[in-house]
């Protein structure tokens, strides 16, 4: 299998039937409206995978490739949700 190859072990649902318009294209509408990029698959029998995807700038993976910062950071997040913050003079730094 290279890497360009997804193994899908899941159960799909049809959703709703759409039409092709004469430049190929369909809509997602609803389905796609928290996503602004997709990755496509397609197998041997013609099906399409459709996979919404979030891209992050080459500058900021390091956050999620380093699991101690990605836990801090996620730690201050949810103690700035609960409240749990401190305000601190920058001149005293």
């Amino acid at each position: 299998m290279d890497h360009n190859t997804l193994r899908i072990d899941d159960e799909f649902r049809e959703i709703e039937s759409k039409t092709v318009d004469e430049r190929k294209r369909i809509t997602l509408g609803e389905l796609a409206k928290d996503s602004k990029r997709v990755r496509l698959y397609t197998n041997k029998r013609g099906e399409i995978l459709i996979i919404p995807v979030v891209e992050i700038p080459a500058s900021e993976i390091w956050l999620f490739q380093n699991k101690d910062a990605l836990h801090s950071v996620k730690k201050g997040l949810n103690d700035a949700a609960d409240g749990k913050i401190v305000k601190v003079d920058p001149h005293a730094l």
